[in-house]
């Protein structure tokens, strides 16, 4: 029986009881919580949702109205422990502190019963359901929301809350926990797909199948949850079509046909509920991504669209921009290949698109959203050559707006496209020593197995044009020479002939034939050379030909150019680093996952071209982990580049808190365990104390390739605040030197942490020096392992250190 149980929201390590949270972001998810409501009248969440909103609203210090929904949740249960809790917060908070103590007289009167009474179990268990429905409410403006913790958390949560209770919770609610506990899955599957973790994203993948094809298979049932668990099974399905890791071999035969053809079960979603604005959007999305029916996606989009013109239906807007923009980036990209066979697509395309994305956008800051409108908006520039100078650099300045938006939005998962679409907006403004600075940064950030040359391609693109600008300044070349160099030990000569040098060395004949001789004078020269000497025809994949500076004169307004808003020539006598003009690199635990795909011909069943998944934009699959390049540029910019050189520095992604001493350490705190116990580490004790503000590191997870490894763990010892050791049968033998080293640099200020997860003696090293945590229980008391880590740490400060 569950008896640890703390009532309310506000305590909640969540994203929403942040302090620092912008107002705007509360704001925007409310109005995606309040229309979910309207749709969960009458249904075993409602009250959950009801107890989230009224938070928000005292959030966003609405006092009264979350008194009312607080009071409207009493009123349909009474018993309800969150909405009582809730209540005595924002009584106390508005100093009635009578009134809130009446309502903590009922909550305690309410907890006192016997943990065995039914009415007692099902408070309790709806008490931690609310709760775990609140983890996993997902703030897409925050960036702890897109990692994999909180939905961790919530799953953890709702297990205990099934186990709690039992027979004694009707079955509908029960199902609604399971539910909630597949889409949890589902999205820790999502976010794990793309990383190193794919045993994990299996095992989160056939959670979801199982819980969502179970629930669609009750009969009865209820339509709206079958609706919903169709849809998810036939997104889920569809990765594992796309994505070359995720297996399907091992999956009931029931679901074969479903593997073979995803699509089933979005029709099954429809037949359940056939009128979901939601459904239809997201089946809208499917078949464009899958099939690349682009008409047939409009069609669904219109559809849901006409149901619900109302900001709840943000997907279906944002959708249908985005479908629109890549049509349009597919037609002419056709066009340019044969403009004899493909027209060019109409401006009202990019229009319409434009109109979309941005009414999407007023409802919610998504950073993927932000990019797209900056996308439409270069496209804009480029459409009709007789367009007003003046409009184009507005456009211009609108593109630059979007993308520093993106930038605030502080997610990270998009930070490789932001940095994409500044370097082709500096390219076509022929600042080219600027793109090849933020194309470095980018490669720097890429995945180091990533096997993509799309960023490479336009990196050197913009050396070759750097050249062609200013052919008396070989200044580059040794630049040049590194940077193949360092391609063709990544990615090997045959990849950089067939989908980058095919293209390049046609296009920029003269400046690859100066390359060409100026690699000949250079030692280790062999592969370099076969790499642009090879005649070997481009891949049809390869981007077509895209001369630079193609906006300069756009840009470059003459009236204007005293106020320091072009893009100018460099002048030595003013010197610009790039220093100034590199966003900040995320930290460690910022996820990047960017959903990729691959370049496919039109299918001649859809009615339409289908769009090219064109790879610069999809194949962005990188972690982010690497630190950005710190390289300065040979050639300075002048004062009329400061202004923009200036306005895009200014759209850094700043993660890191500021310091606040010197004496910090980089982590919390590092684990000393056996190999039997890296799963329980890496899985449940670095996540769980991760959501709790403590932020750890091992040598699996931080060690340096190419390093000793005991100098590795040495140096992650010192560069934490407290040693963490996981006692359990093997940590003397396996751990002795670590465990040594460690009680010396205790003299120096660290703190020394024992925590005991098997039944083995305590190292006699530590006895009668060291009280250890008790970690043997099945449920581990994370808030209290986490809280006294933060005094050890926190008393270790004031401490003196002794030599």
């Amino acid at each position: 029986m569950e008896r640890n149980i703390s009532p309310g929201l506000f305590h909640l390590q969540l994203p929403f009881n942040k302090p620092d949270l912008k107002k705007d972001a509360f704001k925007m998810k409310l109005l995606d919580i309040e229309a979910d409501l309207v749709e969960r009248k009458g249904r075993p969440e409602e009250l959950a949702i009801l107890n989230l909103i009224g938070l928000f609203k005292c959030r966003l210090e609405c006092y009264k109205d979350a008194e009312e929904k607080f009071r409207d949740v009493l009123s349909k249960d009474e018993h309800n422990l969150n909405a009582l809790a809730n209540m005595q917060y924002v009584l106390d908070k508005l100093y009635r502190t009578v009134e809130g103590k009446r309502f903590k007289k009922k909550l305690d009167m309410f907890l006192s019963k016997s943990t065995e009474d039914a009415v007692s179990v099902r408070m309790r268990a709806r008490c931690l359901a609310e709760q775990a429905y609140a983890y996993a409410c997902d703030m897409h403006t925050d960036r702890d929301s897109v990692g994999k913790e909180w939905f961790i958390e919530s799953n953890d949560i709702f297990q205990r809350t099934l186990e709690l209770g039992g027979d004694l919770v009707e079955t509908a609610e029960k199902d609604f926990w399971k539910f909630c506990i597949a889409k949890n899955a589902h999205k820790i599957f999502d976010r794990l797909s793309f990383g190193e973790h794919r045993v994990q994203a299996t095992d989160y993948m056939d959670t979801a199948i199982g819980i969502f094809y179970e629930i669609t298979q009750k009969d009865p049932g209820d339509s709206k949850y079958q609706g919903e668990s169709w849809r998810h099974l036939g997104d889920i399905l569809r990765k594992v079509q796309m994505r070359k890791h995720c297996s399907s071999a091992h999956l009931p035969d029931d679901l074969k046909k479903y593997v073979a053809d995803p699509e089933l079960c979005m029709k099954k979603a429809l037949e359940c509920d056939p009128d979901n604005p939601r459904i239809l959007a997201r089946y809208a999305n499917f078949v464009y991504h899958l099939r690349h029916y682009t008409k047939e996606a409009l069609r669904l989009l219109d559809k849901s669209i006409t149901l619900d013109n109302s900001d709840y239906n943000f997907y279906a807007f944002s959708t249908r921009g985005t479908v629109r923009l890549k049509f349009y980036k597919w037609k002419m990209r056709m066009a340019e290949l044969d403009n004899k066979r493909h027209s060019k697509p109409d401006r009202s395309v990019l229009e319409l698109a434009k109109i979309d994305m941005e009414r999407a956008i007023d409802i919610r800051h998504a950073s993927w959203d932000l990019l797209n409108v900056a996308d439409v908006y270069h496209l804009l520039v480029q459409c009709d050559p007789d367009e007003p100078k003046e409009s184009k650099r507005q456009y211009l300045e609108k593109e630059f707006e979007y993308l520093k938006k993106a930038a605030d939005c502080e997610d990270g998962n998009r930070l490789i496209s932001v940095k994409r679409l500044l370097g082709r907006c500096l390219f076509d403004l022929g600042h080219y020593r600027e793109s090849i600075q933020l194309y470095d940064e980018i490669l720097n950030l890429e995945s180091a197995t990533s096997q993509y040359t799309g960023y490479f391609y336009e990196q050197f693109r913009s050396y070759l044009c750097l050249l062609q600008s200013d052919p008396k300044d070989d200044s580059p070349l040794e630049e040049m020479a590194q940077s193949l160099r360092q391609a063709v030990e990544k990615y090997g000569t045959s990849a950089l002939i067939k989908n980058v040098f095919g293209t390049l060395r046609v296009e920029y004949k003269h400046e690859v034939q100066v390359f060409s001789d100026y690699c000949k004078t250079i030692p280790g020269h062999d592969s370099l050379l076969f790499v642009l000497t090879s005649n070997e025809p481009p891949s049809p994949l390869t981007p077509p030909p895209r001369p630079g500076g193609l906006l300069k004169e756009s840009w470059e307004s003459p009236e204007k150019e005293k106020e320091d808003h072009g893009v100018g020539e460099p002048k030595k006598e003013n010197p610009k680093t790039l220093d100034s003009l590199s966003p900040v690199v995320p930290s460690e635990h910022t996820p990047s996952l960017i959903d990729a795909g691959k370049d496919v011909a039109p299918s001649p069943d859809s009615g339409l071209e289908a769009p090219n998944q064109y790879p610069d934009e999809q194949a962005s699959q990188a972690t982010v982990s690497a630190v950005a390049s710190n390289q300065t540029p040979d050639k300075l910019a002048d004062g009329a580049a400061a202004s923009l050189v200036e306005g895009i520095r200014s759209m850094a992604i700043t993660d890191s808190p500021p310091e606040k001493g010197c004496g910090r350490k980089d982590f919390d705190f590092f684990v000393v365990h056996t190999a039997s116990d890296a799963e329980w580490v890496h899985e449940e004790l670095l996540p769980k104390l991760g959501i709790r503000k403590l932020k750890g590191c091992t040598t699996q997870e931080y060690a340096l390739a190419g390093s000793f490894v005991l100098s590795n763990e040495l140096h992650l010892m010192e560069s934490s605040a407290c040693i963490l050791f996981v006692l359990t049968s093997g940590f003397e033998t396996e751990c002795e030197f670590l465990m040594h080293h460690a009680l010396k640099l205790k003299k120096a200020g660290h703190v020394i942490f024992p925590l005991r997860r098997g039944k083995s003696a305590v190292p006699r090293e530590l006895q009668d020096i060291l009280f250890c945590f008790d970690a043997t229980r099945e449920r581990v008391n994370w808030d209290k392992l986490a809280q006294d880590i933060k005094r050890q740490i926190d008393a270790a400060k004031e401490l003196p250190v002794h030599d």
